[in-house]
């Protein structure tokens, strides 16, 4: 079975950027059998009011989408995340208030039904460390964004995604997937 964890994260802007600015950290770790597949993290800007929902929903649409990439369609997989209210929300049990965490839930939404067999597990916060430590982590890659100067500040405005949302760090890291479906039938 494939499980997926994913958290996010908001950080208020230090940079001098205007007081409504700051940033959504995010990271996702897929396992096979306990064994790792794939993980990425990123950080976006956002330009616009956004809670920390926003980003764990960054995190989720980005695993998601690796288990796209990794045409993991048919297989069980079980989605852990610290954000009960996130977890709440994709199961129904909840409803969504927010306009820019609607945009994001129903991305995850549209790419959640591409899945045959999900399973929705909200787990606390410490069974979720590596999800955590890679959304942290994502903070340390800014420096390597094409879109700040040495000194953290935007190069130029891009044009944001939808939400007001801009992509500063986006990283994804694949075990080759061959190898491990190799390895888990011969053993």
């Amino acid at each position: 079975m494939y499980t997926l964890h994913f958290d996010g994260m908001l950080r208020a802007s230090d940079n001098g950027w205007p007081k409504h600015f700051g940033l959504l950290g995010y990271g996702w770790l897929l396992q096979h059998n306990g064994m790792e597949v794939a993980r990425g993290f990123g950080v976006f800007l956002r330009n616009c009011r956004a809670g920390s929902n926003a980003a764990e929903y960054l995190a989720l649409i980005d695993g998601l989408d690796a288990l796209a990439d990794l045409q993991i369609d048919h297989e069980e997989v079980e989605i852990r995340g610290d954000a009960k209210c996130v977890i709440d929300q994709m199961t129904g049990a909840a409803t969504v208030s927010s306009p820019l965490t609607r945009i994001l839930y129903k991305r995850a939404r549209r790419l959640s039904r591409r899945f045959t067999s999900l399973t929705w597990t909200w787990v606390p916060r410490r069974e979720n460390r590596h999800a955590d430590s890679l959304s942290r982590r994502s903070f340390l890659y800014l420096h390597y964004s094409s879109r700040l100067d040495v000194d953290g500040k935007l190069l130029k405005q891009p044009q944001p995604y939808k939400g007001g949302l801009i992509p500063l760090v986006d990283l994804r890291i694949h075990s080759p997937l061959v190898s491990v479906r190799s390895h888990v039938t011969n053993h």
